[in-house]
């Protein structure tokens, strides 16, 4: 699949994969917290009356959570893509291509600079 029709499936895929991810990764952040802290954790970590290291306890560890959750659906739609297709997702293409310009570009550069050192050598 190329162009925006993959494109299209990827970000479809990815979406069918985080909503799963996402739920999980939620219920396992709580699960964290309430095995570590006695009380419920700090849904609303702005209300005044919850405490500075619990508000920053929670946005830390919603921060891995999210990261964390990225992660599992990144590499999972990658896996699923690449069972299907056979080839590399959209990203991962986008990525090559331009690294094999970037590459012909530097090629490109050296060749012409050892032309010229030549030229003047001769």
């Amino acid at each position: 699949m190329a162009g925006i029709v993959g494109k299209v499936t990827w970000k479809a895929m990815t979406g069918v994969i985080a909503i799963p991810v996402g739920i999980a990764v939620s219920k396992s952040i709580a699960q964290v917290w309430i095995t570590a802290r006695p009380d419920n954790p700090p849904r609303r970590p702005t209300d005044p009356n919850v405490s500075w290291g619990d508000a920053a306890g929670w946005a830390a560890l919603s921060a891995v959570g999210v990261a964390v959750g990225q992660l599992i659906t990144t590499k999972g739609a990658t896996t699923l893509w690449r069972g299907l297709t056979g080839d590399e997702p959209p990203p991962l293409q986008e990525k090559v291509q331009t690294s094999a310009r970037r590459q012909a570009r530097a090629n490109r550069r050296i060749s012409t600079r050892a032309g010229k050192a030549l030229e003047q050598s001769a």
